[in-house]
């Protein structure tokens, strides 16, 4: 069979472009060091390539992600470590300031050392990374920790994201207390029912402020100024309560009592209270102050006791601002107006009623949830039947001094009314205004006394009835020497010294009973009675600090001779008072009791009474009301307390939150209240160290990361040893296959004159 020669050519060109082509492709896998550049080259090895290349992509934003997480963690421990620094040095304040006697201008500087520190801590807290602060939770806010300053200028109230950080116990309630959370490669889980991330499977960046310094308080109550409250004037405030906020608006009313019914709807309709539920609700009592209750249930949920007070529950009340995103409106309903919020504008649209926009007045509130100036009187502590004084200063006022009885009632609740009863009777005869000042009856806030308006500090008397200085000074005392004639001895000679440093020499010759007479003829200054007791001539009186020695040397017994004048006309009607009496020259003591009447007679008819000794006898003054002691007793001008009963004391909450708490050490300071800023040292102690616990997760988690950042850098070169092993080119293998394919192709051309038929400019040639 004859081939033509096209045949051959055809052939010899598809070799030649064949060869051409493997040795471009070659060279292709040399320079791009890959086995292919399309899938469709090698589908299979494309397909595992292609999963491995996603592997690498998700490692490395795993491994960026662990990298912004540990500059994360790493500042948030380098931020606690300052705070834990700064703590020691305020608990070194707070030993300082209390171990060492100072007057209050010390304690000011303390105080303003501790508010100093407080705004630090506020700082290092407010510490960004990212543009993101490291404790403002999953805000943006630069500065989720604020203080805010009191009446005075005084660091007063610190503030997470505008909230006080007494006013809730559960850190998640506050805002932007949400985790924020970094998918590192771990197998992110989400819950299909709750649509929450799995924590275990994700990295928490996030870090909640009131978490880590502490929130809310021991328990607090607001104190809502009844008294302040305009009629018709419209008012708006956010309440924290049982860790649920709520706002609330009412229009004011005439009556104090009305403006408490008025609140109260509002509360309840705000948090929506059903019969027998709910961990707790507010409810504001006849005195304005706002507190938590709570109903209790038997096990069929009926309603055993119903607004039971919750003593550790917190209550907190601010002002809404009425920022502009938030306006309010009201909305007239039977010529009543309503209170609407709208959050937007556009929502106003859809009221078909008239709008007409309200500027709220401010409402006076005092959050008692720290350190407080308010005063309580224990009424538990008082003992049954007895009499108690108390003194109460309001505002600029004066102090007075109330007397009252506590109740003996055997029922305990009715003995704690009676004597609740008896304190606010003696506060409005005192003030001579019912209700000016008042003490509270509710049980969370039992025994504290307020006025509306108006600080009120009270004092406490130990002894019942009075204070002891008042006592005192209507107790006048004269003491004189008194020697016992019958201890001289016939044949002696004496030596009497005299305080005007003047000697008197006697010699006793006969008895010793001439002894009054010789001293007496001894000098014309002093004069002795046939008692032995030495006074002045010129006006008889008493002549204390005499001394006598015989000739020997030896010192003669010397008493004294006291005589006393009592004002009982001073003295508090029905108040009781207790005295020591001494009698037959120290002989004879005893405390007696009594009962201050209306006038003086009726005072000294119960002091005679309780006596009950003929050889003590009172004589009218020469004032009124004051009465002198007769000769021959002794009463002894103290007043001796019954009990020392501390039954006042100031309302000591202590904070959870570390910065407030040393915001109020430093309050506590300022008023001299030694005793509760001695009680934030411990808690200061404690705070650090559950700080240091914080620190200490914070290196856990640190290596943590460095785990997984290993992990995923192993993780790493395997799947780049894997996508070599599927796109790699053998570089030595091609380079050879170049080499042949190059070889081919040349000899591929040299044969071509052999193949390649000669052309027609051949022949012309």
């Amino acid at each position: 069979m004859r081939i033509t020669n096209p045949t051959i050519l055809r052939g010899y060109n598809r070799d030649l472009n064949r060869l051409l082509n493997l040795k471009t492709q070659t060279e292709k896998r040399i320079t791009s060091q890959r086995q292919f550049a399309r899938a469709s080259e090698a589908p299979l090895a494309a397909a595992k390539a292609l999963n491995v290349r996603k592997s690498l992509y998700y490692s490395a934003q795993y491994k960026e992600n662990l990298k912004v997480a540990d500059k994360f963690y790493t500042e948030a421990e380098t931020s606690l470590l300052q705070v834990s620094e700064k703590m020691a040095q305020i608990r070194e304040t707070i030993i300082a300031a209390c171990n060492t006697t100072k007057d209050m201008q010390d304690y000011n500087i303390y105080a303003q050392q501790l508010e100093t520190s407080a705004r630090e801590l506020c700082s290092i807290f407010n510490t960004d990374s990212a543009g993101r602060a490291i404790f403002g939770g999953e805000s943006d806010d630069p500065s989720p920790f604020e203080i805010i300053n009191d009446s005075n200028g005084n660091a007063a109230t610190v503030l997470y994201h505008g909230i006080p950080v007494n006013a809730m116990s559960d850190y998640k309630q506050y805002p932007y207390s949400k985790e924020v959370n970094l998918d590192i490669g771990l197998g992110m889980e989400i819950d299909q029912e709750t649509q929450e991330v799995d924590p275990q499977s994700v990295l928490n960046i996030s870090f909640v402020g009131t978490k880590v310094s502490g929130c809310g308080a021991e328990y607090g109550v607001a104190d809502i100024d009844l008294s302040q409250i305009k009629e018709n004037r419209m008012y708006c405030i956010d309440v924290y309560a049982g860790n649920v906020k709520k706002t609330i608006a009412f229009k004011g009313q005439v009556l104090p009592e009305d403006n408490v019914k008025v609140l109260n709807a509002a509360l309840a309709d705000a948090y929506k209270r059903e019969k027998g539920l709910g961990e707790g609700y507010p409810k504001v009592d006849a005195q304005g102050v706002v507190y938590l209750v709570k109903d209790e249930l038997d096990a069929d949920d009926n309603v055993v006791n119903a607004e039971v007070p919750v003593e550790d529950g917190i209550v907190c009340i601010v002002n809404n601002e009425y920022r502009n995103e938030v306006d309010k409106y009201t909305e007239m309903k039977d010529g009543e107006p309503t209170v609407i919020v709208a959050k937007e504008l556009d929502e106003l649209k859809k009221v078909n009623k008239k709008q007409i926009k309200i500027y709220p007045e401010k409402l006076v509130v005092d959050n008692d949830s720290g350190y407080t100036n308010k005063f309580k009187v224990n009424v538990d502590n008082l003992e049954d039947g007895e009499y108690y004084s108390l003194e109460v200063k309001v505002g600029n006022e004066d102090a007075k001094t109330i007397t009252f009885q506590a109740s003996d009632n055997d029922d305990p609740e009715l003995r704690t009314a009676e004597t609740l009863n008896n304190i606010q009777q003696a506060l409005d005869e005192a003030y001579g205004t019912a209700g000016k000042v008042n003490i509270s009856k509710t049980k969370v806030t039992q025994g504290m006394i307020t006025c509306e308006g108006s600080p009120v500090k009270v004092s406490c008397i130990d002894n019942k009835g009075t204070p002891p200085t008042a006592v005192k000074a209507d107790i006048i005392s004269k003491s004189t020497s008194k020697f016992d004639t019958s201890k001289f001895e016939t044949g002696k000679t004496y030596t009497f010294t005299v305080p005007n440093g003047v000697n008197i020499t006697v010699k006793v010759d006969d008895n010793t009973n001439d002894i009054v007479d010789k001293f007496n003829n001894a000098n014309n200054t002093y004069t002795m009675d046939t008692n032995g007791v030495i006074t002045k001539k010129a006006d008889g009186s008493f002549a204390g600090g005499v001394t006598c020695k015989d000739e020997t040397g030896a010192t003669v017994p010397v008493g004294a001779k006291t005589d006393y004048s009592i004002n009982l006309g001073k003295m508090i009607p029905g108040a009781k008072y207790e005295l020591k009496v001494i009698t037959d020259d120290g002989r004879n003591v005893k405390n007696i009791s009594f009962e201050a009447g209306e006038n003086a007679e009726e005072t000294l008819a119960n002091l005679e009474a309780a006596l009950n000794d003929n050889t003590v006898k009172f004589t009218k003054g020469d004032e009124d009301g004051v009465y002198n002691v007769n000769e021959g007793t002794a009463l002894a001008n103290t007043i001796y307390p019954s009990k020392e009963n501390p039954i006042v004391e100031r309302e000591s909450i202590y904070s959870n939150n570390y910065i407030q708490l040393t915001l109020d050490a430093a309050r506590a300071l300022r008023n001299g209240d030694i005793a509760y800023a001695n009680g934030c040292i411990d808690r200061i102690v404690t705070a650090n160290e559950n700080l240091l616990v914080e620190i200490a997760d914070l290196g856990c988690n640190e290596e943590f990361i460095s785990f997984n950042l290993d992990r995923i850098t192993t993780r790493e070169e395997n799947l780049l040893d894997r996508q070599n092993d599927l796109e790699g080119a053998d570089v030595k293998k091609e380079i050879t296959l170049w080499k042949t394919y190059e070889a081919m192709y040349n000899a591929c051309l040299q044969m071509s004159s052999s193949v390649v038929p000669n052309s027609i400019f051949n022949y012309i040639k």
